[in-house]
């Protein structure tokens, strides 16, 4: 029997030429009015359905604006959510914690956030979990410091089989999705880690995950971090409220479901202790170090100080630091040099110190010369 021609594509609908103004839409994501220019009066139609939930109640002028780019519209739409996200980002930089992650809520409003790079799992476990909760989004969850989130239910971005294919913009009523919560609030923060299903796949789980680590994982997946004042302190404060960080280890998302009344519950484990550190040197110019400078002098040649960061951590004995909008895991002897290092000292005090926290070694003196160029490496110390 002869094979059969499939039957021509159907021709998408021109999108409107260079400088026309189309059909405006605004939307409201993460609370930020935006305006999104270019659409066709047909794309507009399947845009504001896409985005029903996230359609301002009352007209009003918007605060950015995103563009339609050129080509088809499944790879134009995909494009529009990220420029909108990252619009409604930066407007709300320095203002909210805002982690990558797909939250999902209880009847009472409570939030889980359920956090993981891209591609790896929020949107599934959205669409899968979705309908017996409610969707306050599939990509970013904004919280002030009263745990206070911002929903952002915009459209789920669902990868199609065929591998380039751009992400289809789906609106959480095609899924089924529960209600958005007027006032959601952050109950529980979550990392997604999944494996792939098989024989011997161990069932899932959920586990504590100790303040440091939590740390160096979450600020990844966080934007704007550097932005926040004392963003660190108010991290650890944030965590500290939902009652610690838990790790999901799953394979398919459907076995969340019943580990959701663990994720509520506060880590029964020793509690996180943990303090603010300063975050640059002392306010003298000295700070108790041997090599101070006099009065309108420098200080000696070689000397240390700690440098001026954006936040500064200590869990558990060991020392964070965001520096340049990224977080460190100061080693031992690092963290033992910050502490010293308040105002500018000399190698060979910070030798002695080092030698009275630790104890002697007789390779101390290189040792410390290579965590110094390390940190000073960093931007965490700086040297006169």
């Amino acid at each position: 029997m002869p094979e059969t021609a499939p039957a021509p594509a159907a021709l998408p609908e021109p999108a409107p030429a260079a400088g026309a103004a189309g059909v405006p839409v605004t939307v409201t994501a993460l609370g930020v009015p935006i305006a999104v220019d270019g659409l066709s009066a047909a794309e507009a139609g399947q845009f504001r359905t896409a985005w029903s939930r996230c359609l301002p109640a009352q007209p009003g002028p918007a605060v950015a604006r995103v563009q339609r780019i050129p080509g088809s519209f499944d790879r134009a739409s995909e494009a529009l959510t990220s420029h909108i996200t990252l619009a409604a980002i930066d407007e709300l930089a320095g203002r909210l914690m805002m982690f990558h992650a797909c939250g999902l809520a209880a009847p009472d409003g409570s939030v889980t956030a359920f956090i993981a790079p891209s591609g790896t799992g929020k949107t599934t476990v959205a669409r899968t979990l979705g309908p017996a909760l409610g969707y306050v989004s599939d990509e970013t969850i904004a919280v002030d410091a009263q745990l206070r989130i911002t929903p952002y239910p915009k459209p789920l971005s669902v990868k199609q089989a065929e591998p380039g294919m751009p992400k289809q913009q789906e609106g959480p009523e095609q899924h089924g999705l529960g209600p958005t919560p007027a006032a959601p609030v952050l109950r529980s923060i979550a990392l997604l880690s999944r494996s792939d299903s098989g024989p011997g796949t161990a069932a899932a789980s959920v586990e504590p995950v100790p303040l440091g680590a939590a740390l160096l994982e979450l600020t990844p997946q966080l934007s704007a971090l550097a932005r926040l004042d004392r963003g660190l302190v108010q991290l650890c404060t944030m965590i500290d409220a939902c009652g610690g960080v838990k790790r999901i280890r799953y394979s398919e998302a459907r076995d969340i479901a019943a580990l959701l009344p663990q994720l509520a519950a506060p880590d029964a484990g020793s509690p996180s202790g943990w303090a603010p550190l300063a975050t640059g040197p002392a306010a003298d110019g000295g700070g108790g170090g041997d090599a101070a400078a006099p009065s309108g002098g420098r200080p000696a040649a070689g000397s240390i100080r700690r440098a001026t960061v954006q936040d500064a951590v200590e869990v558990e004995g060991t020392v964070y630091v965001l520096a340049d909008s990224q977080v460190l895991e100061l080693g031992p002897l690092g963290g033992i040099v910050w502490e010293l290092a308040g105002g500018w000292t000399g190698r060979e005090k910070l030798l002695a110190g080092v030698v009275a926290a630790v104890g002697p070694h007789p390779s101390a003196g290189e040792l410390l010369e290579d965590a110094l160029a390390e940190l000073l490496g960093r931007g965490v110390l700086e040297a006169a």
